[in-house]
């Protein structure tokens, strides 16, 4: 009977065991879960406002080539041809006698152009014969001073989508993939898009949304789960929406396989557990000797000291290597389009010709960064975390730095450097001085818009021989005495949204008081800026390194 009430108290324990694992298990599921989404929500929202801009920036450019190839008086119909060459797209001269002649759409958009013969009328968006869709541009065309028609120029957008923005580029693992839609919720870019997704425009203006929506496949409707990011475009009266679209379930598929592994593996440790108790309990029962018993206890309470140090040790390591492999793979994530770009510019004839440097320097990096995400993977798999400090040579740090740095120097800007031969060497992490550097300059550049002198110095400091210091001058625009205060404080930027986030300042703030150093900034509006950088250098206790500049 005894026996029974003891089973029965086993069992409830565990039952009350696998209830609580599986609600933390739950619990850490819906945490991770939404911290995934939001990061992914975060990087295709980026995503579709880059692209977005760069989209509405070919466009444009297209208007100002429509513009810039047809204005101004013209002796006669034969320059019309050479500006049609000159545009590379699809163009169709139209008498000013044929307008009543055309469809009822351009026959609108001529009067409207009438009334302002210079400007370029951009629209509508009509389907192609062939099933694409093509943009259309007007503009009138003057013949030794009078207006004898218009130029129809056709901007085929299935072109625009795969060869110029390289938009279908956008697909990866995840089932993700861009669209572009007008107002109506038509399909536009690519033309040849057949899987037509249902209530997409509801989300316009959200930014980006999880979403439940109707698509058809194969003739029949089906209702996925999406993550959507949406970006609004206008180019004259036209409205268009940039969609990137992906799989909400293929996001979330790994780590919920990851959840069910981690329950299954918890409930059997708690099940053995409970059994293994029971037998001592039982084994504990038979001892008929005092001492035995005692001497039981005893090994008994060392044992479970000993499981419990190196449950926490295992439990310790296995949550590190978790985190590690999970910031491997979102770094991965992060770099996949920064390689596949780094691809696409190096089959690309003409930009491998005229920049074959910095699309090797491009591809190193981004072999590097793959290093990186290996080495962490590596040690999520071992369970062990060392941080990589060391000291290296700061000299030649500098020299690779400021190799990075001549090749982002625009041509109005004059690089002057003096750095010192003595080969200091400083302690922290390979690479941070570079990106010291890097960031610094990058902030000099954009503070001389107009040209000016930068200035890279390196060696042992002025002011204290157990540091070396580096100096970054520019003679650009300087800082105001009410921002100078703010300029390390994280997202604080002047810079326009396209120039700079307002963390790099913040970053390299960060990795020099990580090498143990200080950094102070002296500037004058209209005169230029200067910082200052300081850092404690190491030296063998039977060495003396002797002050070179």
């Amino acid at each position: 009977m005894r026996n029974k009430k003891l089973l029965m108290r086993q069992i409830v324990i565990a039952c009350a065991s696998i209830v609580c694992l599986v609600g933390v298990v739950f619990f850490s599921y819906s945490s991770v879960e939404k911290m995934i989404i939001s990061r992914e929500e975060e990087n295709m929202k980026s995503l579709a406002k880059v692209n977005a801009r760069s989209l509405f920036s070919t466009l444009e450019s297209k208007k100002d080539l429509v513009y810039a190839a047809f204005s101004g008086d013209m002796e006669n119909l034969d320059e019309v041809e050479t500006g049609s060459i000159k545009m590379g797209e699809r163009c169709e001269y139209v008498p000013l006698e044929e307008i009543r002649k055309q469809q009822e759409w351009e026959q609108k958009q001529c009067a409207e152009m009438l009334k302002n013969p210079g400007e370029v009328v951009i629209g509508p968006i009509e389907q192609t014969e062939e099933g694409a869709y093509a943009l259309y541009m007007l503009k009138t065309i003057s013949v030794r001073g009078k207006i004898t028609g218009y130029v129809r120029v056709q901007l085929d957008l299935d072109e625009i989508y795969e060869e110029e923005q390289a938009l279908s580029a956008l697909e990866t693992e995840n089932g993700r993939y861009c669209i572009v839609q007008n107002e109506a919720g038509k399909t536009i870019m690519p033309g040849t898009y057949r899987k037509e997704d249902i209530s997409i425009s509801h989300i316009a203006g959200k930014g980006s949304t999880v979403k439940w929506i109707y698509e058809t496949n194969g003739g029949s409707l089906k209702n996925t789960k999406k993550l959507i990011a949406c970006e609004t475009i206008t180019i004259g009266e036209e409205k268009l929406f940039l969609y990137i679209i992906e799989n909400y379930n293929e996001l979330v598929t790994p780590l919920e396989r990851i959840s069910l592994d981690f329950s299954l593996i918890g409930i059997l440790l708690v099940v053995t557990a409970i059994g293994f108790i029971y037998k001592l309990q039982e084994h504990h029962k038979k001892e008929t000797e005092l001492v035995k018993e005692l001497q039981h206890e005893k090994t008994l309470n060392e044992t479970m000291k000993k499981q419990e140090g190196l449950m926490k040790k295992y439990n310790h390591s296995k949550t590190l290597g978790v985190l590690t492999g999970a910031i491997a793979h979102e770094f991965n994530n992060l770099m996949t389009p920064i390689v596949l770009y780094a691809e696409l510019l190096e089959e690309n004839e003409v930009v491998q010709k005229e920049m074959p440097d910095e699309i090797n320097e491009l591809k190193t990096s981004a072999v590097r960064c793959g290093e990186l995400a290996r080495q962490l993977l590596d040690y999520s798999r071992q369970g062990k975390a060392e941080k990589v400090l060391t000291d290296y040579d700061a000299v030649y740090a500098m020299h690779e730095a400021i190799n990075i740095v001549k090749k982002i120097l625009p041509e109005n800007i004059v690089l002057q450097e003096n750095i010192c031969k003595t080969p200091y060497k400083i302690h922290g992490q390979v690479g941070s001085l570079n990106q010291i550097v890097l960031n610094l300059a990058t902030n000099a550049v954009h503070a001389m818009k107009k040209g000016g002198v930068l200035k890279i110095e390196f060696g042992l400091s002025t002011d204290d021989d157990k540091f070396v210091r580096l100096i970054i001058e520019d003679n650009g625009e300087g800082i105001p005495t009410e921002i100078k205060q703010k300029v390390f404080q994280p997202f604080f930027t002047t810079k326009k949204v396209s120039e700079g986030t307002g963390i790099g300042l913040t970053v390299v703030k960060r990795l020099t008081e990580e090498h143990g150093g200080t950094i102070r900034v002296k500037t004058e509006i209209g005169k230029g800026t200067m910082f200052i950088v300081d850092f404690p250098y190491t030296i063998e206790e039977t060495e003396k390194i002797p002050a070179s500049n």
